[in-house]
């Protein structure tokens, strides 16, 4: 018999040796450079464009049925970073538009900012499935009406989680000032004075660092999660198991936010897309961004599929091979001649 390829049968990606290790990033390299990969985070952009402005209404139009609406602006700062200068803008301005409207207008826009928010942004939804698919080299063979519905919830479940953590990130600041007074309802204020001064001394310094770090540290989590569960329930394969996923969604995330901040640099420091594209600009600079994000995703999905792959000894980019479900054994597809 053969030797075992380095990380056959390891139980998790951190009993994995560095042989395994260095055999999956360079598949993950290698199929990251194929050109179906860059078609499909191509077309992941192109849906993405086009839900973003839909979406971004549906958004404020949940977020206002409960919350203050004037609680938004304040959180985009976060955001002023990660995207270039001419797209910031063009978000911000929508927002600030949106927040302008009387309330009623945007709760009677609700149902109707919903519907089309979910149509559009499902389009990008179901190219991001699809592009897993593609990852994880599996055939897609979910009914019609399973995959539509599947795209509709992660499309729903997106909106209402970023309701969810933007309401967090608001809510964050006030939580860190109630906190005296939480102390005292408790009674911890009867503590030694020694242990009561130190309290008070670190709260009033750390409380701005707090605030400060706080809402990036609740949009990582956030993002971390959404990807997580978009490896786990987005590929039409059976559920892996957590500790197969959590490499990718980590390394996606972090990935995520260092190209965003480098792709920000670029475009204000040395691209200039209104020179180029003219209006269309901010348009073609949120285009790129959801392109670059969109591969580090696609990034994330590789290196799972590759750990797996690694640890069943199975070799996954093998011309005309396709796994259809996890466990089952490889098809073969065979071209039929001219």
């Amino acid at each position: 018999m053969g030797r075992e390829a380095p990380g056959t049968g390891a139980k998790s990606p951190i009993h994995m040796p560095l042989g395994g290790w260095k055999l999956v990033l360079r598949q993950t390299l290698s199929n990251l450079g194929s050109s179906q990969t860059s078609l499909s985070a191509a077309g992941c952009a192109f849906y993405a464009t086009l839900s973003l402005f839909p979406a971004i209404s549906s958004l404020i139009s949940l977020y206002g049925l409960i919350f203050d609406l004037q609680t938004v602006e304040p959180q985009l700062n976060v955001l002023r970073n990660l995207l270039p200068a001419t797209a910031f803008e063009l978000i911000a301005s929508q927002i600030h538009t949106l927040i302008a409207q009387p309330h009623a207008s945007l709760t009677v826009g609700l149902i109707f900012s919903t519907a089309i928010a979910l149509w559009s942004a499902s389009a990008s939804t179901k190219s991001v499935l699809s592009a897993l698919n593609l990852a994880y080299d599996v055939l897609e063979t979910r009914g019609f009406f399973r995959f539509q519905f599947l795209a509709l919830g992660v499309t729903f479940g997106a909106v209402v989680g970023a309701c969810m953590t933007l309401a967090l990130m608001v809510a964050f600041p006030a939580l860190i000032d109630y906190m005296p007074d939480l102390l005292n309802r408790f009674g911890l204020r009867n503590l030694p004075p020694e242990i009561l001064y130190l309290t008070d001394y670190l709260m009033s310094y750390s409380t701005r660092y707090i605030v400060h770090f706080g809402a990036p540290a609740l949009m990582l989590l956030f993002v971390f999660i959404a990807v997580t569960l978009l490896f786990r329930y987005g590929p039409c394969r059976d559920k892996p198991d957590w500790r197969w996923i959590v490499p990718g969604s980590l390394v996606a995330t972090l990935l995520w936010v260092l190209t965003s901040l480098a792709f920000s640099y670029y475009v204000s420091h040395f691209a200039s897309y209104g020179s180029t594209y003219g209006p269309l600009g901010a348009v073609a600079a949120i285009m790129m961004w959801f392109f670059v994000g969109t591969y580090v995703v696609l990034f994330g999905a590789e290196l799972n599929a590759g750990l797996e792959d690694r640890m069943k000894g199975f070799n996954p980019k093998v011309p005309g091979v396709t796994r259809v479900q996890e466990g089952s054994e490889p098809t073969v597809a065979v071209a039929s001649e001219s």
